[in-house]
C-alpha cells in the first residue's frame, strides 16, 4: 500500500495552479475594471498605458490567484474548531446580500429552473445523470436550450465546477465573470462611502459567480449540487427550485453537521421548499424519519424514488445497486424539469424514453468508479471519503482478484472510525497544517499501524504523487510481470484528481517513448533502403516517412 503525503504535486507541475504562482504583480490595492476605460478618458498617456496593461493582465491566471486567496487557511480552521464554530443561518443571509451586490434579486434565480440535489454519497453523480439526460433532449428537441451544471469539488481545474451544456466555461469567460463578481463586491460598499463588502470564502464565491454566469449566459435550466449539508449551504438561497433530491445519507463533515445520522439528515433536508417536489432515495430508518419530519415542517410532500427495474437492462457504470439508486433519482428529477419545460415523458419502472437511456449509458463522470488502463496497470479511481462510500468503492473494486495495490489519502481524520487508515493529503490551498507536510509524521504513524494490521502487506509512505506513481511502476514491474497489476486509488477527490492527471501524463509519456522507437526504426529502414520513397502533393523529393511523428516532440 502506498500512502501519499502530498496529493497536489502533479497539479503544481501543470494546469492553472502552477501558472498562478508565476505571476508576481499584485492587484490587491487596485480597482481598475475594463468598464472604467473610456475613449474620452482624460488620463495622461503614461497612466492610460498603465491602466490598459493592468486591464490586459487581469486574465484567467490572475483570477485563479485571487480566488485562491479566499481560502480559509489552516490556522483559522484550527481556531474555529477550537471555538466549536459552525455554520448557521447568518451564512445564508450573507449570501443573499452578496447576490444583491451583483445587482440581482433572489427571485431572479427562478429563471434558471433549478434542480437542487443534496446528500452524502452520490449527489454529484445524480446531478451528472440529470445533466446527461437533459443534454440528450437538448440535442434531439432543442429543449432545454442551455443547461448549467454546478458541482464540486473539481478534479483538475476549477472551471469544471461551472459548466454550460456539459462544457466547463472557457478560461476567458471564467476570468470575465470572476472579475465582474470581484469588482461588484469591491465597489458595493464604496459607492455608499463604506468599506468594501467582505469577500465570500472560496466555495461561496464560486457559488455566487455561478449564478452570475448562468444568468448572464441565458441558461434556462440549471442543476446545483449542495456543497456541505443543505440548510445553511450557500446554494440554499434558491427559493423556488423546480425539484429537490436527496441521495444516500451517511456520516460526513461531522465538525459542521454533527456526528449522528439524525443531525446530518436535518441539515440535508434544509433544501426542501414549500410547494416544490421533493424526492429521496431509500434511507436508513432514523435518517428517513428525520427527513419526513422536516418535510412536514416545510410543507413538502416527500416521495421516495424506488429503483426503476428497466435499469437492470441498461448499461449503468458501474452496474452496482448504489449507482442504480442515483440513476433512479435522476430519472425522476429530469422528468419533472422536462414537464416544466413542456416536454412530456413516459418514465415508468419498466420503460424509459431513448433520451433517458442514452443519457444514463453515455455518462462519463471523472473520479467516480473510473478506470484508467495502460500496458501493465489498471488504475481504479474513486473519490470516496466516508465510511459508507469507501465500503461501496471497495465493493466495486473487490470484484477482481489479481495482484493489487492501494493508494489511500483521505481528507478527514475525525470520527471516521478505527478501521480506516487515514493520511491527509497536501492541498495547494492553505487548509492543512504545513508541519505535517514536512515531517510526514502522521503518514509514518499510520503506515506502522497498517503494517501491524496486516504484516504480510508491503507498506510505503511517500511524499508526493510522482513518487507514488513511480513506486507503483517499480512494484508492478517486479511482482506482476505476467499479468497487469490493479491499483485502487481512493480516500479523497484531491488525491484522485491529481493522480489521474499524473497517470494520464505517464501513459502519454510511454506513448511518446514508443513513437520515438518507431521513428528511429523507420529512419534506420529509410537509410538502409534508398529505394524507399515517400511522395507528397507538394514535392517529389525523398521524404523520411517518420516526419509526422516529429510533430509530437
Amino acid at each position: 500500500m502506498a500512502q501519499c503525503g502530498t496529493a497536489r504535486t502533479s497539479a503544481q507541475l501543470r494546469g492553472d495552479r502552477n501558472e498562478v504562482a508565476t505571476w508576481t504583480i499584485s492587484f490587491s490595492t487596485m480597482n481598475y475594471h475594463p468598464s472604467y476605460l473610456s475613449p474620452a478618458s482624460t488620463l495622461g498617456v503614461d497612466q492610460a498605458m498603465e491602466t490598459e496593461t493592468i486591464r490586459k493582465m487581469r486574465n484567467y491566471f490572475d483570477a485563479i490567484r485571487k480566488l485562491n486567496s479566499t481560502q480559509t487557511g489552516f490556522a483559522l480552521l484550527r481556531e474555529r474548531k477550537r471555538l466549536n464554530h459552525s455554520i448557521n443561518a447568518s451564512a445564508v443571509d450573507q449570501m443573499r446580500k452578496w447576490v444583491q451586490c451583483l445587482g440581482y434579486s433572489i427571485s431572479d434565480l427562478d429563471r434558471l429552473n433549478i434542480v437542487h440535489v443534496g446528500g452524502t454519497k452520490g449527489k454529484g453523480t445524480a446531478c451528472a445523470y440529470v445533466n446527461s439526460i437533459l443534454q440528450k433532449y437538448r440535442q434531439s428537441c432543442g429543449v432545454p436550450r442551455k443547461i448549467g451544471l454546478y458541482t464540486s469539488p473539481h478534479l483538475i481545474t476549477v472551471r469544471e465546477r461551472i459548466q454550460i451544456n456539459s462544457e466547463p466555461i472557457s478560461e476567458e469567460k471564467f476570468a470575465k465573470y470572476f472579475f465582474e463578481t470581484w469588482d461588484a463586491l469591491e465597489t458595493s460598499g464604496r459607492n455608499d462611502g463604506l468599506d468594501p463588502v467582505p469577500k465570500p470564502p472560496y466555495f461561496r464565491f464560486l457559488t455566487l459567480m455561478s449564478f452570475h454566469v448562468f444568468l448572464s449566459e441565458g441558461v434556462d435550466t440549471a442543476i446545483y449540487e449542495v456543497g456541505v449539508g443543505g440548510e445553511f449551504d450557500s446554494t440554499n438561497i434558491i427559493e423556488k427550485p423546480v425539484a429537490t433530491g436527496i441521495t444516500t445519507l451517511g456520516i460526513d463533515h461531522v465538525a459542521v453537521l454533527g456526528d449522528t445520522i439524525e443531525e446530518i439528515a436535518w441539515h440535508k433536508a434544509g433544501i426542501f421548499k414549500r410547494g416544490c417536489p421533493a424526492y429521496t432515495v431509500p434511507q436508513l430508518p432514523h435518517a428517513m424519519e428525520v427527513l419526513k419530519k422536516r418535510a412536514i415542517e416545510k410543507g413538502v410532500n416527500l416521495n421516495v424514488a424506488r429503483n426503476f427495474s428497466v435499469l437492470d437492462n441498461i448499461n449503468i457504470k458501474p452496474a452496482e445497486h448504489f449507482q442504480k439508486k442515483n440513476a433512479s433519482l435522476a430519472i425522476i428529477l429530469a422528468s419533472i424539469v422536462l414537464k416544466k419545460l413542456g416536454i412530456a415523458t413516459n418514465c415508468i419502472p419498466d420503460t424509459l424514453p431513448d433520451q433517458f437511456i442514452q443519457g444514463l449509458e453515455n455518462l462519463v463522470w471523472r473520479g467516480r468508479c473510473e478506470t484508467l488502463t495502460n500496458r501493465q496497470q489498471s488504475w481504479y479511481l474513486d473519490g470516496a471519503h466516508t465510511r459508507e462510500s469507501l465500503e461501496l468503492a471497495c465493493s466495486w473494486f473487490g470484484r477482481v482478484s489479481r495482484p493489487s495495490m492501494l493508494c489511500f489519502a483521505p481528507i478527514s481524520h475525525t470520527k471516521a472510525g478505527p478501521t480506516i487508515l487515514l493520511c491527509p493529503p497536501e492541498f495547494v490551498n492553505k487548509n492543512i497544517d504545513p508541519d505535517t507536510l514536512q515531517t510526514l509524521t502522521l503518514q509514518k504513524e499510520l503506515a506502522t499501524t497498517w503494517q501491524g494490521l496486516d504484516p504480510c502487506t508491503e507498506v510505503a509512505s511517500l511524499p508526493s504523487i510522482e513518487d507514488a506513481i513511480d513506486y507503483v511502476r517499480s512494484i508492478s514491474g517486479r511482482n506482476c510481470a505476467e499479468q497487469e497489476a490493479l491499483i485502487f486509488v481512493t480516500g479523497s477527490f484531491h488525491l484522485v484528481g491529481d493522480l489521474s492527471e499524473g497517470v494520464n501524463s505517464w501513459i502519454f509519456s510511454d506513448l511518446a517513448k514508443l513513437l520515438k522507437v518507431i521513428r528511429g526504426r523507420l529512419l534506420e529502414a529509410w537509410h538502409n533502403c534508398p529505394e524507399l520513397k515517400f511522395r507528397t502533393p507538394y514535392q517529389s523529393s525523398q521524404v523520411p516517412p517518420y516526419v509526422i511523428t516529429d510533430l509530437f516532440f
